[in-house]
C-alpha cells in the first residue's frame, strides 16, 4: 500500500512543456538538481513551501501538484486489484505508482472498464432477484417456457411422423405459427419491462462522478467561497445568519415564503420546494440546524446558478443524473461556506482544537455539517488539517466519502469492520475516538458518531447513520479527541485494514472475505 502519490510526471511534463531545464527549476525552487530529479521520478514527496515554489515556478495552481488525482487512482487500483476476478492473473500493487506516472490515461480507462464490470454484475444480481420475486416477470417467464414447450412438441411431431394428413399438418402448422407469435410477444413484453431507457451504461454512477469532482478539486471550490463571502453582508450585515435572518431575506428579496409544517407531510427528506407557490416547506420535526441549512441552500440556489454551472462545465460529468447530483453537492458546499465563513471558521477550529461539539455550539450547526466544513479548509497558504470523512448507514453502505488525509477509502466494497464508524452504532450520539494502524504502519486518529434523523409521531421510522472524520496522527496534537488516547504507544493502536480483500492481516477474527493475492504480497503488522 503506497501512500505517496506519483506526481513527478506532472512536474516533469509541465517543465518540458514550458521549455525549462531541470537546473533552472531546481534553482528557482531552492533545491539541488539531484533532489529535483528524485522528485520527478517519484522518489521524494513534496509539500508546504516547496510545493508552492515549484508550482509558482511552473506557473500552475498548487492544487495541480496536490497528488489528489494520483492518490485516488492508487486507492481505486488497490481496491480493484483485490477483486477475485484477478485471482488467476494477480496484479502487483508495487507497480501501480510507476504505471500511473507513465500512463495515467490508461489507468483511468482500466478503472472505467472495471466500473462497467461491477455495474454489470450488480445489474445481473438485480435482474436475477427481480426474476425471482416480481409477479409480472414470474408470469411472463412461465408464459415463455409454455410457448417454447408447445413449439418443441409440434416440432417433434413433424420430425417423428412423416404420414400426417394434410389437415393434420395444416392444424399443427397453425399451432406452430400461433405459439411462435405468442412467444415473440411475451419476450417483447419482458424486454420492454426491463428497458432502462439508456442505450449505454455510464462508466461511473452519479455518486461516483460527484466523488471524483470533490477529489479532483481537493474538496475546495474558491469560486463558491468568494461568492459566499460577497453574499453574506447582503443577507445579514451583522453576520449572524440565524434562521430568522435567512427567512426574512428569502421573503423580502426573492418573494419566497418559508413554512414549518407537520412532519407527516414530509415522509422522507423533511423539506420540499413548491415552485408553483414559491414556498419552501420545512417539517417542524427537522432540527433548527437542518432548517437553517435548507434555507441557506435555497438562497445559494437562487443567487449562484452561474457560479455552479461554470464549475460543472469544467468537469467531465456528462450524464444528466451526474450533473444534477453534482449541482446539489455544490449548492450544499456554498450553503456551508455562507454559514461558516472560511477564515473565521478556520480560526475557531484551531482555537477549539477541532472540538466538533464546541464548533456546533459556536455556529448553531449539526455534527455532520461541521465535519463536512472541516474537510473543505484547503485554501493554498491557509489550509486546515487534511481530514478524511466517511458516512455509512447501519447496513454498512457508504453514502459519502472524501479523503485528504492520505487514508484510502473503499469505493467498491465495505470498510474494514474494525473501523469505529461501525462501532459508533452501539452508542448512538456518543463521540467515539479511535487510534488505528494500517498494514503499511501508517497511523490515524478516527472520530465517529452515530446520528438519528427524522421524527414524527409514535411508530414513525427514523434513519440512523454514522459519520466518521479523521486525520493522520501527525496532526493529532491539534485535535482534542487524541488527548485521551495513547498515541505514543504503538501497541495501543487498533490494527485495521481498508477492506477485507485488500487487508493482509491473517489474524483478524472479523474477516469476511479471503484476502486477495495483492494483499498477501503486503507486509502485515
Amino acid at each position: 500500500m503506497n501512500r505517496q502519490a506519483p506526481i513527478g510526471h506532472r512536474i516533469r511534463g509541465r517543465r518540458k512543456d514550458i521549455g525549462m531545464t531541470q537546473n533552472a527549476l531546481a534553482k528557482t525552487a531552492g533545491i539541488s538538481p539531484s533532489y529535483l530529479n528524485l522528485i520527478e521520478h517519484n522518489r521524494r514527496s513534496i509539500g508546504g513551501g516547496l510545493l508552492m515554489r515549484i508550482a509558482e515556478a511552473l506557473d500552475i495552481q498548487p492544487h495541480t501538484l496536490s497528488g489528489s488525482e494520483e492518490s485516488r487512482l492508487l486507492s481505486d487500483l488497490n481496491e480493484a486489484a483485490s477483486d477475485p476476478v484477478f485471482r488467476s492473473t494477480p496484479i502487483e500493487s508495487r507497480e501501480f505508482p510507476a504505471t500511473i506516472a507513465a500512463a495515467p490515461g490508461l489507468i483511468g480507462a482500466f478503472l472505467s472498464l472495471y466500473r462497467a464490470y461491477r455495474s454489470g454484475l450488480e445489474e445481473i444480481d438485480s435482474l436475477s432477484e427481480r426474476l425471482s420475486h416480481d409477479p409480472f416477470l414470474t408470469e411472463a417467464s412461465h408464459s415463455i417456457l409454455t410457448r417454447i414447450t408447445s413449439i418443441r412438441t409440434v416440432a417433434e411431431i413433424f420430425d417423428d411422423y412423416d404420414d400426417l394428413s394434410k389437415e393434420q399438418r395444416t392444424r399443427f402448422n397453425a399451432t406452430l405459427v400461433r405459439e411462435s407469435q405468442r412467444l415473440a410477444e411475451s419476450a417483447t413484453e419482458i424486454f420492454n419491462f426491463l428497458e432502462r431507457g439508456d442505450a449505454g451504461r455510464p462508466a461511473a454512477s452519479p455518486a461516483e462522478e460527484v466523488d471524483d469532482l470533490l477529489y479532483d478539486n481537493a474538496n475546495y471550490f474558491p469560486a463558491l467561497e468568494d461568492h459566499a463571502t460577497e453574499m453574506r453582508p447582503r443577507i445579514d450585515p451583522e453576520g449572524g445568519l440565524f434562521l430568522t435572518d435567512l427567512i426574512n431575506y428569502l421573503e423580502n428579496t426573492h418573494d419566497i415564503r418559508v413554512e414549518r409544517l407537520p412532519s407527516e407531510e414530509f415522509p422522507t427528506s423533511g423539506h420540499k420546494w413548491d415552485a408553483d407557490h414559491r414556498t419552501l416547506k420545512i417539517s417542524r420535526a427537522l432540527p433548527i440546524t437542518s432548517a437553517r441549512f435548507q434555507a441557506a441552500r435555497m438562497i445559494f440556489r437562487l443567487e449562484s446558478p452561474e457560479t455552479v454551472n461554470e464549475i460543472l462545465n469544467r468537469t467531465q460529468i456528462d450524464s444528466d443524473a451526474g450533473r444534477a447530483r453534482a449541482a446539489e453537492a455544490l449548492i450544499s458546499y456554498g450553503a456551508a461556506a455562507l454559514l461558516f465563513p472560511y477564515d473565521l471558521f478556520l480560526e475557531d477550529a484551531r482555537k477549539f482544537r477541532h472540538d466538533i461539539e464546541l464548533l456546533q455550539q459556536r455556529y448553531a450547526a449539526s455534527w455532520e455539517q461541521i465535519c463536512h466544513r472541516l474537510t473543505t479548509l484547503r485554501r493554498p497558504g491557509a489550509e486546515g488539517i487534511p481530514f478524511h470523512l466517511l458516512r455509512t448507514d447501519i447496513a454498512g453502505n457508504i453514502s459519502k466519502r472524501f479523503s485528504a488525509s492520505g487514508l484510502q477509502l473503499p469505493r467498491y466494497s465495505g470498510a474494514c469492520p474494525r473501523w469505529v464508524v461501525h462501532e459508533a452504532y452501539m452508542a448512538p450520539d456518543r463521540v467515539i475516538p479511535q487510534f488505528v494502524r494500517l498494514p503499511d504502519n501508517s497511523e490515524y486518529l478516527f472520530v465517529a458518531r452515530a446520528l438519528r434523523t427524522g421524527a414524527g409521531g409514535y411508530g414513525v421510522p427514523r434513519s440512523v447513520y454514522s459519520v466518521m472524520i479523521g486525520c493522520d496522527t501527525a496532526f493529532a496534537h491539534d485535535v482534542v479527541y487524541g488527548d485521551r488516547l495513547s498515541l505514543d504507544r504503538p501497541d495501543s493502536a487498533v490494527p485495521v485494514g481498508i477492506g477485507c480483500r485488500q487487508c493482509p492481516r491473517n489474524d483478524c477474527g472479523q474477516r469476511a472475505y479471503e484476502m486477495s493475492d495483492t494483499a498477501t504480497a503486503q507486509i502485515a503488522v
